[in-house]
């Protein structure tokens, strides 16, 4: 009997360990997969994270792209080109032209410099003189800017004895003479958005006519879509306008261009593009001082869904004076016809 109850108590002490150590095992596969969902927890939050910034990186590079195009044909002998900038371009690229980039046909960026007026040195042997035993030469910089001329299309509005002129098409162009054609008979004050008035006068007077329609501005650059000139008309009435007329000074974008047929500005880009930074900007000079293509461009594509959306104009405030008299005159006529009733039952 009691050898019975050892192997009893052995066998119950067996299985009790046995017991503990499955316990024991239990609770390090679950300590394990607890680990190891933890892990897998991780990766999979990295990968959401590596999706995310994936996704913003794209969001960013894209609202950097490029939204309009310029193509040129390339054409000449000489190595270095010149493109004269459209009105087009300037309206839609940022102010400083810090945006504009030049491709060939490979997608490669081309080196170019920007060129806003061409100059030449003159020996001006006139001012010379001897001092100190040295002779000194003198030298006068002559430079010659690049005046363009348009006829953008405008609207006129009339208001508080004025005529407001809605110039389209001025943005970002560096303004030197707005020109008002008219065959109306005037002299009055004009004004500008700069502060800039000048009196016009368009007269005629026993065949001999006095005429200065025109408006000089100092290279200042229009920064809105919509340029407003404002005509005080005083108690006359309006003139009328049949053409403006624009002078504004262009700039020119240079580059080697002797290693494609065609050649495409980019532009459009937003405030986030900064100016490139080129080697050919140091040697520019050199470049124009030697013989220079000028290409033309042939086709200017401008993607719409990019462009801002046309600013509301504000309503004009509605005259309710007429509905303010009709009312009276309502209410008149219904008392008139109760008093007349009242009347009729009294008699």
């Amino acid at each position: 009997m009691r050898f019975r109850k050892t192997i009893n108590l052995q066998f119950i002490n067996r299985n009790k360990k046995q017991v503990k150590a499955i316990g024991n095992i239990n609770k390090f596969s679950c300590r394990n997969n607890s680990y190891v969902t933890s892990q897998s927890i991780f990766k999979i939050n990295a990968v959401r994270v590596m999706r995310i910034s994936v996704l913003f990186l794209f969001l960013f590079l894209s609202t950097t792209a490029f939204a309009h195009t310029a193509t040129i044909e390339n054409s000449g002998e000489n190595k270095y080109k010149a493109i004269r900038i459209t009105p087009e371009i300037y309206n839609n690229a940022n102010h400083d032209l810090s945006d504009l980039r030049i491709k060939d046909n490979s997608g490669e960026d081309i080196p170019f410099f920007i060129n806003s007026g061409g100059g030449t040195k003159t020996d001006t042997s006139v001012q010379r003189y001897t001092m100190a035993m040295s002779t000194y030469n003198f030298f006068t910089q002559e430079k010659t800017y690049f005046v363009e001329s348009i006829t953008p299309r405008f609207s006129t509005k009339e208001k508080d004895k004025n005529t407001y002129i809605n110039i389209e098409g001025l943005k970002n162009l560096r303004l030197g003479e707005i020109t008002i054609s008219t065959e109306s008979m005037f002299k009055r004050t004009v004004s500008s958005p700069f502060g800039i008035s000048k009196e016009l006068y368009n007269l005629t007077f026993s065949n001999t006519s006095y005429t200065d329609t025109s408006m000089s501005f100092d290279w200042q650059t229009s920064n809105d879509d919509v340029f407003v000139l404002s005509i005080n008309n005083g108690d006359d009435k309006p003139i009328s306008i049949n053409k403006i007329t624009v002078k504004y000074y262009a700039d020119e974008l240079v580059f080697e261009g002797s290693k494609s047929e065609k050649y495409t500005i980019y532009f459009g880009a937003g405030d986030t593009k900064a100016a490139p930074v080129y080697d050919i900007e140091r040697y520019k000079n050199e470049i124009l001082a030697d013989n220079i293509d000028r290409l033309s461009i042939k086709e200017v594509v401008l993607d719409k869904s990019k462009e801002e959306p046309e600013p509301k104009t504000e309503a004009e405030p509605y005259d309710y004076r007429m509905i303010f008299n009709i009312a009276v005159i309502a209410a008149a006529v219904v008392l008139g016809v109760l008093i007349l009733l009242k009347l009729r039952k009294k008699a």
